[in-house]
């Protein structure tokens, strides 16, 4: 059926039911083309990127915008999205070898071969492969066909891409590519979709040539934290201030007649509604990891009048912490307790150091805590081999005494410092219920 140009120019019925409150009414045609272009456009890449890479990126960004004449297009744009993943993959592999790959065969030498596209790097895995070879990656030999598995593999191991949690979205992404490459049937994609898809692989693509994203889902760039002050009273009552506000008086404890006790940390802020706010602040442990992301203690318990002259003198500044791929112990000791920092676990007297311990990489504590509570559950699927867990965002580093535990932390970390804080929890943590 031949369509005339008027009929070609019409915006689409079902592209104009996407508005920015959900579905409901039909947008404006002009309104919609502004709604759904806007989704996108903040998806820019890094300098460094490849030219290939970028050109095709910038044409799913072009095609976007015609979703508003023809629904079908966000099918096409999220399907071509997943196949530019393998693209990109392969085009900063080329950057990172520089033409040379190196493999490692059984009991001979290295080798080395000149590969001047990626064509020569898949034909000569494909070889080496037969022979059982693997590729060389920082001084370490991974499996490697050339194809999209061996990629990522070599990605990951090349320290080029970070996180746990993104490494489930990036096999959630390699599965929905190898549907779309190798289709068994019809499937259609909402906007929604398609922005979704789009946005993630901007962000992968950042990534991949060490650009992280602010405010990203994938690869956050690292969060700011600030200089706050947690306190609490007699009645369990708990707060967080900025440090700011301690220059003037507390009329709240003035009221209540209830002395608060106070300490200064730096630390994520609660802002509500936000995605990087940390809704376990009042968690806080100075032993523990019960907060969602680091805080570190700097101050106290003390009153408000000897933290706000604290904090006059030292003058604590705030800083950027990246969250992801944090290294955790976790104690077994008659009882699961909460996750430790292993410079914290290092200051453990001798007699507390009792117990199973594990080695567990994670972004955040709760999901180290998980891995280890569910690997005792074979039917679970969680693993206690070292490797990335096929249940979970964890990679279990190692187990056994603490000492066994305390090495495979360093292999991870390097050396570890032992750091001995003061004992202090906020009196309304419930979150972490094992805790001694």
């Amino acid at each position: 059926m031949i369509r005339p140009l008027e009929e070609l120019r019409a915006a689409d019925d079902l592209t104009l039911a996407f508005t920015p409150y959900g579905l409901g009414g039909r947008m404006k045609p002009e309104d919609a083309a502004e709604f759904q272009q806007h989704q996108i456009a903040d998806c820019d890449l890094a300098e460094g990127v490849a030219a290939g890479t970028r050109d095709s990126f910038e044409r799913l960004r072009t095609v976007f915008a015609y979703g508003v004449l023809c629904y079908d297009v966000y099918t096409m744009v999220g399907d071509q999205a997943l196949l530019i993943y393998e693209q990109a993959l392969r085009d900063r592999f080329m950057e990172w070898c520089a033409g040379t790959v190196t493999f490692r065969l059984p009991r001979t030498p290295d080798v080395s071969y000149t590969v001047p596209s990626y064509e020569d790097v898949k034909k000569r895995a494909d070889r080496m492969t037969r022979q059982r070879a693997k590729l060389v990656v920082a001084d370490r030999a991974i499996e490697f066909n050339g194809m999209l598995h061996g990629l990522r593999l070599w990605a990951r191991t090349a320290g080029l891409l970070r996180g746990r949690r993104s490494r489930a979205v990036e096999d959630a992404l390699a599965k929905l590519r190898n549907y779309v490459a190798h289709p068994s049937g019809h499937h259609v994609d909402t906007p929604v979709e398609a922005a979704r898809t789009v946005r993630d692989l901007a962000e992968l693509i950042n990534q991949l040539w060490g650009q992280a994203t602010p405010d990203g889902r994938l690869y956050p760039a690292p969060l700011r934290r600030e200089i706050v002050v947690l306190s609490w009273n007699g009645s369990g009552r708990t707060r967080m201030e900025s440090a700011s506000a301690l220059t003037a008086p507390d009329p709240v404890e003035d009221q209540e007649r209830d002395e608060y006790q106070y300490i200064v940390v730096r630390a994520i802020p609660f802002i509500p509604g936000s995605r990087w706010s940390d809704a376990h602040w009042a968690e806080f442990d100075t032993r523990f990891e019960t907060t969602r992301f680091p805080a570190d203690y700097l101050w106290g318990p003390g009153t408000r009048e000897a933290a706000r002259a604290w904090l006059e003198q030292e003058r604590p500044e705030g800083d950027s912490v990246d969250f992801t791929d944090r290294v955790f112990l976790v104690q077994d000791h008659g009882r699961l307790l909460p996750p430790m920092r292993p410079a914290i676990a290092a200051g453990l007297p001798d007699d507390e150091r009792a117990g199973v311990w594990h080695a567990v990489r994670a972004d955040f504590p709760d999901d180290a805590f998980a891995h280890v509570r569910g690997s005792g559950d074979r039917s679970a699927g969680h693993t206690r081999r070292p490797g990335d867990c096929p249940a979970c965002s964890a990679e279990f580093l190692g187990s056994g005494t603490y000492d066994e535990a305390h090495r495979a932390a360093a292999v991870a970390l390097g050396p570890i410092r032992a750091v001995q804080l003061p004992s202090v929890r906020l009196p309304s943590s419930t979150f972490w219920p094992n805790r001694p």
